[in-house]
């Protein structure tokens, strides 16, 4: 088994509970659901305010995505 992806991206503190709910669709999501990058971005008052993306790039899972 390989590890997760890292996390990359913008997350203040105040939306830690945000970055963990993302990383665990690397790590909890369904067989097969899991082995692709992914992206996830929120603004407020058109500001982002939490910019995140992890993943792989390729099927052996060595290529972050």
């Amino acid at each position: 088994m390989t590890s997760p992806p890292d996390i990359h991206g913008v997350c203040p503190p105040r939306f830690a509970a945000v970055k963990d709910a993302f990383a665990a669709n690397f790590t909890e999501a369904p067989e097969g659901l899991n082995e692709q990058a992914a992206r996830f971005s929120v603004c407020i008052g058109g500001e982002t305010v939490v910019d995140l993306w992890g993943g792989w790039a390729d099927a052996a899972k060595t290529v972050p995505g």
